[in-house]
This record gives structure tokens, sequence and C-alpha cells, in this order.
């Protein structure tokens, strides 16, 4: 083989190769643009509102105790006794929440027993709240017998003795954890319960209103008989002719009386041409 021909078969061995490296670096700078779809991500949960920051991380049943006058590590003595002032709505709300359930859980099959954790909400965010469960029972069972035995058969004895255990175990909450009490729960609990059965009455009402109000719009509507409208309607049709044909008679007599008016100078007219 001649060299011409080695050297055209080099060249063009040069230029696959160098071809091969150019369409290799193409593919790998398409390869970089294309980015790959995202697989979708479930939607992240709402965030919880932050703990109360006052408390410093006392919660739950490890607060009770610091309102107890345990020793609790880590937490001074002083500053327990400043958080009770801000404890004192945190132990009303799970108290009124514990009555409210013992309400709501009336018209069930059977009552249950109250949770001692219960998150309460307060200005800063939230904290996690621990009463005794033998405490929270005798309210539960206070708001239970209320809205159900009582209600159905209200006697003075029975609605003292509800509020007495409400006042009584309550009243123990508040002396153990050294917070004095002013107004006794059963001056607003049992209100609270009163104000909810008038609302649900007034929502009766406002049925039974609406009920009444359609009954009376359906018998005030007397569809009339179709004897009577065919009737009513062939009398307007004879009162219709009827003044139809006055109209008529009408203007024949104006059309006579102006034929009259217009023959009567031409006879006279016509008298005077001829000779006397």
């Amino acid at each position: 083989m001649s060299n011409f021909m080695m050297n055209i078969i080099s060249w063009i061995l040069l230029f696959l190769v160098v071809l091969t490296l150019y369409l290799i670096d193409k593919v790998n700078h398409l390869a970089k643009l294309y980015e790959a779809p995202q697989p979708e991500l479930p939607p992240l949960p709402e965030p919880e509102p932050p703990s109360d920051i006052l408390f410093a991380g006392l919660e739950g049943k490890k607060l009770w105790d610091a309102m107890n006058g345990k020793t609790v590590e880590g937490f001074d003595a002083s500053l327990i006794d400043a958080l009770r002032a801000h404890y004192e709505p945190i132990l009303r709300e799970h108290i009124t929440l514990t009555f409210k359930d013992g309400l709501e859980d009336v018209d069930g099959s059977e009552s249950r027993v109250p949770s001692s954790e219960r998150r309460v909400t307060t200005l800063r965010g939230h904290i996690q709240s621990w009463l005794p469960p033998q405490h929270l029972g005798g309210i539960y069972r206070a708001a239970l017998e209320f809205a159900g035995s009582y209600k159905k058969n209200p006697q003075s004895q029975v609605f003292e003795r509800l509020k007495q255990t409400v006042d009584s175990v309550t009243g123990m909450l508040y002396q153990r954890a050294n917070i004095p009490l002013e107004v006794p729960f059963s001056e607003f609990l049992f209100d609270l319960a009163k104000e909810d059965e008038l609302q649900e009455e007034h929502q009766e009402e406002a049925k039974d209103d609406s009920v009444l109000a359609l009954t009376d719009e359906s018998t005030q509507a007397n569809p009339i008989d179709a004897d009577a409208l065919a009737r009513m309607q062939a009398d307007q049709l004879a009162q219709g002719l009827e003044q139809v044909q006055q109209y008529e008679d009408l203007q024949r007599q104006e059309i006579a009386a102006d034929t009259v008016t217009e023959v009567a100078p031409e006879a006279q007219e016509v008298l005077e041409a001829k000779p006397a």
C-alpha cells in the first residue's frame, strides 16, 4: 500500500476519533442541562404552636409536682413561687375542659375515664398540663350526672350534692397547688352547662319557626279550582267583547253625525238655487 493511502486512512481514523470525542462531550453536556422531575413531596404539617417559654420546659407531671412543693431538679424554689400566678389559668382551664367533657359524653353509650394530660393554650403558646386522675374523675362524673339523670329529674338536693363535689375536688387541687381559690367552680361551671342548654333550645326554636313559616305559606297558598278558573276567564272574555261592541256602536254614531253635518249645508244650497 502506498504512503498516500496510508496517510488518508490515518486522517480518516483521526477524524473519527475526534468526532467520537466531540459527540461524547455533547451528550454529557446535554445530560447536565436536563433536570429529572422531582417527586412530589407530601405537604408539610402545620407547625405546632411553641411551648410556653415562661415555664422553660416545666410541663406535665413535673409542673404539677413543682406546684405541689416538690423539689424539681434544675428549678429554683423562688422561681416556682413566681410561676404560681401564671399556673392558675392553666389549672382552671384544665378543670373546665374536663367538666365540659362530662357534659358532652352524656349522650354516649358509656362514660370514659378523663385523661390526666391535656394541652392547654396560653398567651405565649401552649403547655402540657397534668392533674391527678382521681380528682379529674370526680369532676367528670359530676358533670355527667348533672347533664344526664339530674336533667331528666331535677332535684335540689342532688344539685347541692353535685356542687359540693365539684367545689370539694377543685378546692383540694388549688390547695395542693398552693393557689388561693377566690370563686368556687360551682358558681360558673353549672351556669356554663345551662348556657349550652339554652343555646341548643334557641337553635331548636329557630328550626321550629322556620318549619312553621313554611307550613303557613303552604297553607295560605290556596290553589284555584280548574272550573272556577275557566268561569273567571269566560266572564273576562264576555266583558271584553261587550266593551268592544260598545266602542264600535259609539264610533258608528259619531260617523253618522259627521255625515249629517256635511250633507245639511249642501241641501240648503240646493234649496236656495231653485226658483220660487
